[in-house]
């Protein structure tokens, strides 16, 4: 066996992919350190409790689609019983009244000529796709033709679903303008129902849920970080210690005690910009591509109520921009032990970056007069409690450059003995599941 194969893997950040990571080489019997920068682990997957209440950093929901994830968290870490499964409750606010998500297949309660733009818009959409088919087809014969977010949305659902939620949301979320993103992104996050689906959520309130998170897994008790302290119990994570530079040449990290470690892989679970930002010595190819990287972040404000509940719904999507945030969450909802008995625990998210700045000191102020005028709030509430979670980079920017400066990227990292992985690694949106399966895969390479 040689020296390097007898080096330690150095996985750098303890947060849920960072963590399977480490299980599973445990698993395979081989040596590895966790770094975390944090006093304790799970990244953003991690709950505070403040004056009775628990407040995640933001609104962290479990989906399993994968049949390997469900051994894994409900059998392998003994999870079945501390989960609740749980049927959605989310919702649409806008013009003035709540309709059921998703909105394209829930317009009834709307005002009329609001349903009206949205049917006939979609119908002609429909119309439009049908005859362009046969043309498209010819045309693209040999080639791929890539939309922008924009095009998709309008041939999907038509000018009246696009204005009236799919472009207000999706800019109050990513920070950007559909027309500036692809469609890279989607998968399985955008339900595209069918034109009896649209009919009928005109007619009528359905009240079916549909689309990949209709239900969800949610701790009993502590909050998300439940499934954190889980993973915990079998790594050997080092905390309060952060990378301060990543040797390549070498396959060696610094760390912020002075210490410098050896590696066989490093397996980096940190905002790529950031992972990069260690690395010396750069090729110009790579330094453009990481000038390339685009996010938004987000400003997550939390109140807690006692003796009220405010809510009987898990979270609610907010398109208009009068509204300074874009979702507004439940977490009372979630788990009856997130708050005091009667009380609520609520979380509002606010998406801001480098072109949009937020004021941070005036957001509380500002999330606590919005849910007032959404009806949420009452001028007589007090607020028990408060936790603000500030998140940076949360929502990668899928825009033209990304896919080429990741292919640069990555095909660089690996050919330096580097896998950056994790939603924020890989550079992505992904779910928790998504997090725990690439840190899996990542220590078996």
């Amino acid at each position: 066996m040689s020296r390097a194969s007898r080096l330690p893997v150095v996985i750098l950040g303890a947060g849920l992919a960072g963590l399977a990571a480490a299980r599973q080489l445990r698993l395979s019997r081989r040596p590895y350190f966790l770094f975390e920068r944090e006093a304790r682990v799970g990244g953003l997957c991690r709950s505070e409790k403040v004056a009775g209440f628990t407040f995640d950093y933001t609104g962290h929901l479990l989906h399993l689609a994968r049949p390997e994830s469900r051994a894994l968290i409900l059998g392998e870490l003994k999870l079945k019983n501390a989960f609740n499964l749980i049927q959605r409750r989310s919702f649409i606010h806008s013009h003035g009244v709540y309709t059921r998500y998703p909105f394209q297949a829930n317009t009834y309660g709307l005002p009329s000529e609001v349903v009206l733009e949205c049917l006939e818009g979609f119908v002609n959409a429909r119309l439009e796709e049908a005859k362009k088919k046969p043309a498209s087809a010819k045309a693209s014969a040999g080639r791929t033709i890539q939309p922008s977010f924009e095009d998709w949305i309008v041939r999907t659902f038509g000018l009246g679903i696009a204005k009236h939620f799919m472009r207000p949301y999706n800019t109050k979320l990513w920070g950007v303008p559909p027309s500036a993103m692809t469609t890279d992104w989607m998968g399985r996050f955008i339900p595209t129902p069918g034109l009896r689906d649209v009919l009928l959520g005109a007619l009528k309130d359905r009240g079916e849920a549909v689309g990949y998170n209709a239900q969800f897994l949610y701790p009993k008790q502590g909050g998300i970080e439940t499934l954190v302290k889980a993973f915990a119990r079998d790594a050997d994570a080092r905390c309060g210690l952060a990378a301060t530079s990543v040797d390549l040449k070498r396959c060696e990290v610094g760390l912020s005690n002075g210490q410098r470690v050896r590696a066989s892989r490093i397996i980096s679970t940190l905002p790529l910009p950031r992972l990069l930002s260690l690395c010396a010595g750069l090729p110009p190819a790579v330094a453009r591509a990481k000038r390339r990287l685009r996010a938004s972040s987000v400003f997550n404000v939390n109140f807690g109520l006692k003796g009220r509940n405010v809510s009987d719904k898990h979270w609610v999507y907010v398109p208009e921009e009068r509204f300074p945030f874009y979702r507004v969450g439940f977490c009372h909802n979630f788990a009856p032990a997130n708050a005091p008995k009667g009380g609520s625990s609520l979380y509002a998210e606010i998406s801001y970056s480098r072109e949009r700045p937020l004021d941070k000191a005036k957001a509380p102020e500002a999330v606590r007069r919005g849910l007032m005028d959404m009806g949420i709030l009452k001028a007589t509430d007090k607020i028990s409690a408060r936790f603000i979670a500030d998140i940076p980079d949360a929502y990668v920017v899928y825009d033209s450059h990304r896919s080429q400066a990741l292919n640069t990227i990555h095909g660089f990292l690996n050919e330096n003995q580097v896998i950056s992985t994790g939603r924020w690694g890989a550079w992505e949106y992904g779910s928790m599941e998504d997090a725990i399966w690439q840190g899996v895969q990542a220590a078996k390479a």
